[in-house]
């Protein structure tokens, strides 16, 4: 193999790129659908801040698990930073926001829940090794 051939098979977005890039597409759509489904009455409005933070969980977890689809033994850790990137950025848009501030319960609980979602898609990517015929003869 060339070493043009071997450039060309190399490209592939990096895992800093791809988890953002998953987040921002996730969470307007699933905003959007939460949005459509409020407005035509099948869901009640009483459900918008469980919709809300079920949202930023689903995004933080297509986050982890795009980011962390190929990092083998750190995708645990690779997602929990995709979650924190996507806690920052809620934070950075409650502060150019007018209102309380990005220290109340509301924040907070999206805060964890975008934490929490990164981790979980994380540990989605998780690869579980079986153990070998040689472990097992031992046990």
């Amino acid at each position: 193999m060339t070493t043009q051939t071997k450039r060309r098979t190399g490209r592939r977005l990096a895992w800093y790129v791809l988890g953002p890039a998953a987040a921002l597409i996730c969470l307007p759509g699933t905003l959007y659908l939460c949005a459509v489904l409020l407005a035509r009455g099948v869901l009640p409005y009483s459900l918008t801040e469980e919709l809300l933070i079920a949202c930023v969980f689903l995004s933080g977890a297509a986050s982890g698990l795009a980011a962390g689809a190929g990092r083998g033994g750190r995708a645990m850790r690779t997602g929990l930073i995709m979650g924190g990137a996507l806690a920052a950025a809620i934070v950075l848009l409650t502060l150019a926001a007018p209102g309380e501030g990005p220290l109340n319960a509301g924040t907070l609980r999206l805060i964890i829940a975008a934490a929490a979602g990164g981790a979980f898609g994380g540990a989605l990517c998780v690869r579980r090794v079986k153990p070998s015929k040689s472990t097992n003869r031992r046990r």
